[in-house]
């Protein structure tokens, strides 16, 4: 059976086909295409995030999507400095912020940007990485990087082909590239250490445990929790990249339903925490009264839903700058050592209105 996101996909390409939308006009809105075939905005934008991922449209930060054309208007890829930018998502969340913060570097030099999103799926990054060429550089997030990276040995021969590579979010396992990554571990324990020092001991944490970011957070949150010694009141729900969010919520409005629900839940993104914070107002479980809830990436969302969410802050355009500054001198000196310039950024949580501190006795 198809799913919603194909169907969208499949009448947006016959639009296309059809001439209804012609070369580099822009398509309707995200609104307005969640009205026409009745769904949802991520479904609308997963469908889009494929199309672009096949080569039909592109988008403009800010400025809608539009039908690529057969013909590219810009010079090829060999006249011209180009640096490839490898990540598990494109247009969603803080991704745009990021690639942005990219973007606004490279434009600067006259470097042009070559976008491709993995869906954090090891065979589209394989994919991608065979259909790159005359790239000067890479900006790479690696995918499932919680696991053993399935491709690095083709990013090996990439960076053995004199091409430099800069990770964003993870690590190599084995590979020695500059790196750009959050303090994660500090940061699920800043989360948990917050929760704590406002009184609450019944927690939930929720965690994606097929990135290393997901990892690294649980195990800071994991340190906290072990240091007031109360492992035995919290619990953990774990999904993964390809765990439908409907079934997150699901498990979610179980927990609570139950008589015994938590009293805050830490979340691995702030994506996570909209969703614990929708479930609840189903369930007119009020936060922060009833729930307190700490999101992670102090996003755009962290503010959109009428509540200001607390979150641990991701310093999103800033990495993209600091990784694609790093990536021209990398390019314009192949000699030098620069593994030293990696950075790592120290967590910083944003107090927003979701937490509520319990009395002593609660």
């Amino acid at each position: 059976m198809e799913k919603k996101y194909q169907t969208v996909n499949r009448v947006i390409q016959s639009w296309i086909a059809d001439g209804e939308y012609k070369e580099n006009e822009k398509l309707p809105t995200e609104s307005d295409l969640m009205k026409r075939f009745e769904v949802s905005r991520h479904t609308v934008r997963k469908a889009l995030a494929d199309l672009e991922t096949d080569g039909i449209v592109y988008r403009i930060q800010g400025g809608g999507t539009y039908v690529r054309g057969l013909e590219p208007r810009l010079p090829k890829l060999a006249e011209r400095n180009a640096v490839g930018v490898m990540a598990t998502h494109l247009n969603d969340y803080i991704f745009p912020s990021i690639i942005a913060g990219i973007e606004r570097i490279l434009s600067q030099d006259a470097t042009s940007l070559v976008l491709s999103s993995t869906q954090n799926d090891e065979m589209i990054e394989a994919q991608s990485i065979t259909k790159l060429s005359n790239i000067n550089g890479l900006i790479v997030e690696p995918a499932r990087s919680a696991f053993i990276i399935k491709n690095e040995p083709r990013f090996a021969e990439l960076s053995a082909q004199n091409i430099p590579i800069v990770t964003i979010n993870a690590k190599f396992k084995q590979l020695a590239t500059p790196y750009f990554v959050m303090d994660d571990f500090s940061g699920g324990k800043l989360a948990a250490e917050y929760i704590l020092k406002n009184n609450h001991r019944h927690i939930l944490g929720i965690f994606k445990n097929d990135d290393q970011q997901g990892v690294d957070r649980l195990e800071g949150f994991t340190y906290a929790l072990q240091a007031f010694d109360i492992e035995d009141v919290t619990a953990t729900l774990f999904y993964q990249s390809s765990t439908p969010q409907e079934k997150i919520g699901a498990k979610l409005q179980s927990i609570l339903s139950g008589a015994d629900r938590p009293t805050a839940i830490v979340c691995y993104n702030d994506q996570m925490a909209v969703l614990a914070y929708n479930t609840a107002q189903t369930l007119g479980v009020k936060v922060p009264q009833d729930l307190s809830i700490i999101g992670f990436d102090n996003s755009s969302l962290a503010s959109g839903y009428g509540l200001h969410l607390t979150s641990v802050n991701h310093p999103k355009a800033q990495m993209g700058e600091d990784a694609a500054d790093l990536i021209l001198k990398m390019i314009k000196e192949p000699n030098k050592e620069f593994m030293n310039m990696s950075k790592v950024y120290a967590p910083e949580l944003v107090i927003g209105d979701s937490v509520r501190r319990l009395p002593d006795s609660e």
